[in-house]
Formats: C-alpha cells, structure tokens, sequence
C-alpha cells in the first residue's frame, strides 16, 4: 500500500493499493459512513420508449457514502458498497454503486475523524517486509506457513506416514518429503526458518545442504518444542525472526499481550480486563496502553473509548487474531488495558 496524501484538516487520505495483503488492512479500516472516491465502471442507460436500456459500462469518478464492506478472501476482492453522493451528471445521485478495491486502484477514504491508531496502522502496511517460510518439523508431523507483511499465512502440514516402528527405514522418505515441500516455495522466500524438537530439522537441513545448496543457503535454524501451529509461534517469538527482519507487529503484539496476560496473572493491579473496566480507568487517565481486538474496534462505543485514551497520551493496539496470541486476547473479550497506576475500586 502506498499512502500518496494525507490532508488532516480534510480528514482525507488518498492511497494506492499495491498487493492483495493491502486489501485486508483496508478492510479493517473502510467503515459504514465513511466516504470512497475512485475511478470506477459504471452501467450506462438509454432511455428508449420509457425504457432503460443498458448500452455499456463506462470509467467515472464516483463518490459513495459506505454502507458494507465484503472481502472475497477466495478471490482477493474487497467490494465497497454504498450510495453515490458525488459523481457525473448522467449519473443518479442516491443510488447504489460497488467500488472493487484491487492492486493498482486508487482510493480516496474520508472519516468524519481519522484516529492516531488507524493512521499508524495503514503507514505500518506501507513497510514491505520480506517473505518468510517457517517450517517446524518432528518424527511425527511437519507445518509449514508463510510470514508476511506480519501476517501468518497456513502454506501446508502433514503427517509422517511411515511407522517409527515397522518402517523406520522409510523414515529418509519422510525427510525428503519435507525438503521437496520446502524447496516447492523456496523461489519465492527470502529466508527459510526450520525449527522442532529432535534431530529431523538437523536431517532436512543435511539434504539441502548436499542437494540444494541455492536453497541451503536462505536457512536458517530456529528453535520450537513442537511441530504444530503451536511451536510456528514459538519461532516468531524467538531471536531468529527479530534478526532477519527486526521485530516485527506480531512480535511486538505478542509481547504486549504477554505483558498483559502477566499483569492479570500477578493480579497486581496493573491491568485489567472487559469494556467496563478499561472505562472507568479511562475516565481517570489510568490507560497508558489499549488493547483492542481488529473485530472489536469496529463498535462505536469502543472507538469512542480509544479516542478517550489517545486524548489523555495513551496508546491504542490493534490485535489481529492471525497469530495464536492475539486469538487467546480475542477469546477473553478482546478489549483490555496496561494501567499506569494501580486503581483503588
């Protein structure tokens, strides 16, 4: 995503979509009432005995006033759906147009008021970074997913179909397999993490190392107790991933949820849980950190309650639920806070 102009006083920011993963940051940030502007194709009428008759499409700047926003993840379509309030003259104000977002479209979003956080969030979508193939592995089974632009994207898992115990030495299968699957999406990856308990991640490095040594070189071995999703997180958290591309908006979610789960564990006062708590510690400036899920900072009431906070020099956190820690802060509520101070109930 390319942001090409902000104007505050207009509460207007002009970007270009540049990739599909653009689409679904825009999807967290275009709402019902905002306004879109974009070159867009319109069905053309001819009225013919009382009769419209459709004669084509044409390419038009149309305005709409949202009312739904779809993401086709499938297909990678975002559809903006609303009523024209601005656009040529042949065409009828009111009624309803679909504007579809894709690489190369540009976009002109109007808020009623762009908040800090959503501001900060599209600049971070900007920041490009590269492709990362993590593959944890053990005797058992082998995961495979894709780090990029901080989302985690399930490449593919499976399990070891030889039996340690009546087949083990079809076990060099096994570890073929799973150097075939990386070197399947290797051209695309930068660098290439492996990771697992045991010695199977030291077996697949061997055979690239010795059959693939192009693809040897974009390795790097990483450290995880587990070959599932489980120990995926396990590798983003670690120092493997923060030297290769710095630390990243899932690590940094991470670790704030980590803060935030240990507060609660202390009970110490320093954080505390649920929309009618994080208010009342906003009303006396308590909130120095905002945790909001993506899903839930779409409510009015809790935009209104982020607003409150920035006002007051807190910071507001959009937590995704791509990564397992940001699904443990969604399934207790996905609303909580990191206090300043201790609050006396």
């Amino acid at each position: 995503m390319k942001i090409l102009k902000i104007s505050p006083k207009l509460q207007k920011i002009k970007i270009r979509v540049e990739s599909k993963d653009d689409l679904w940051y825009l999807k967290n940030f275009i709402e019902p009432g905002d306004l879109v502007k974009a070159r867009t194709p319109r069905s053309l009428f001819l009225d013919r005995e009382g009769q419209a008759k459709k004669i084509g499409k044409k390419m038009m700047l149309i305005k709409i006033e949202v009312e739904k926003v779809e993401f086709q993840e499938h297909i990678f379509q975002l559809r903006i759906i609303g009523k024209i309030i601005e656009a040529p003259e042949n065409v009828q104000l009111n009624s309803y147009h679909t504007i579809d977002a894709k690489p190369g479209k540009y976009l002109t979003i109007t808020k009623k008021e762009w908040r800090k956080y959503q501001i900060e969030k599209l600049k971070k979508a900007e920041v490009k970074s590269p492709n990362i193939m993590i593959a944890v592995m053990d005797l058992d089974q082998a995961t495979f997913v894709l780090l990029k632009n901080n989302k985690v994207e399930p490449i593919s898992e499976f399990k070891n179909p030889y039996s340690l115990q009546h087949e083990e030495k079809m076990i060099p299968e096994y570890y073929q397999k799973i150097a075939n699957e990386i070197e399947k999406y290797a051209p695309q990856m930068k660098n290439i993490i492996i990771a697992g308990p045991g010695f199977t991640k030291e077996h697949v490095a061997k055979i690239l190392r010795e059959k693939k040594p192009e693809i040897y070189k974009k390795v790097s071995i990483g450290n995880a107790s587990s070959a599932t999703i489980s120990g995926i997180n396990e590798v983003i958290k670690g120092d493997v991933v923060s030297k290769l591309i710095g630390e990243s908006e899932i690590l940094k979610e991470s670790k704030l949820i980590e803060e935030f789960f240990l507060h609660l564990r202390k009970n110490d006062g320093l954080a505390v849980n649920g929309l009618e708590a994080v208010e009342e510690a906003s009303k006396i400036g308590a909130v120095e950190k905002l945790l909001v899920s993506d899903e839930k900072i779409k409510d009015r009431k809790i935009e209104m309650l982020a607003k409150s906070v920035e006002e007051k020099n807190g910071i507001v956190q959009i937590i995704s639920d791509i990564h397992n820690s940001g699904q443990q802060f969604h399934n207790i509520g996905g609303i909580g806070a990191i206090l300043r101070f201790k609050l006396k109930w």
